[in-house]
């Protein structure tokens, strides 16, 4: 909240408290509540149905361009967020994917003229088909060295894993 997002939108199902947020969200400097939850009725329908809820959202809002970040990924920094802003603001194309050994992975930016694309995702179905066959000619990644900010906690286990490994360093 504290990057060069004008605004976040948290997609969450409509019966999450939020407490995964951390206390002082509402209070990050500069932020001025620049976030707000969106609920996702449909999210049992898989992660497509999050991402168009939050799409409707930033449309409402008039964006230019989302990026999708997930809350699972605990280590995607301001610093990794802010430069793929950048990227996109510099280079003018339709999204700017990060990507860690040549893999692309979220977080995504994507530009308001991917927003149909997205709209047609279905299921559990994410955005990894739209960036491979749009990549060459209207897309770029940008590549990120560490590879802590890709890190994805799905899971109780995945949680405690990383804690573990932590402690034993």
């Amino acid at each position: 909240m504290a990057s060069l997002l004008d605004g976040v939108i948290i997609v969450a199902q409509a019966e999450d408290s939020l407490d995964w947020l951390p206390a002082s969200a509402p209070d990050i400097p500069h932020s001025g509540k620049k976030w707000i939850h969106v609920p996702c009725e449909a999210a049992h329908l898989g992660m497509s149905e999050s991402l168009k809820s939050g799409l409707l959202a930033a449309q409402s809002r008039r964006a230019d361009a989302v990026l999708v970040l997930l809350a699972d990924q605990p280590f995607v920094t301001t610093e990794m967020i802010d430069y793929i802003v950048s990227a996109y603001l510099h280079e003018k194309k339709t999204f700017v994917a990060a990507r860690h050994k040549g893999i692309s992975r979220p977080p995504v930016l994507f530009d308001a003229c991917m927003f149909p694309e997205l709209y047609r995702l279905q299921g559990d179905e994410g955005a990894r088909r739209i960036l491979q066959s749009n990549k060459r000619e209207r897309g770029m990644a940008v590549e990120w060295q560490d590879k802590r900010c890709f890190i994805d906690i799905d899971t109780q286990n995945d949680y405690e894993r990383l804690f573990s490994e932590k402690e034993h360093r």
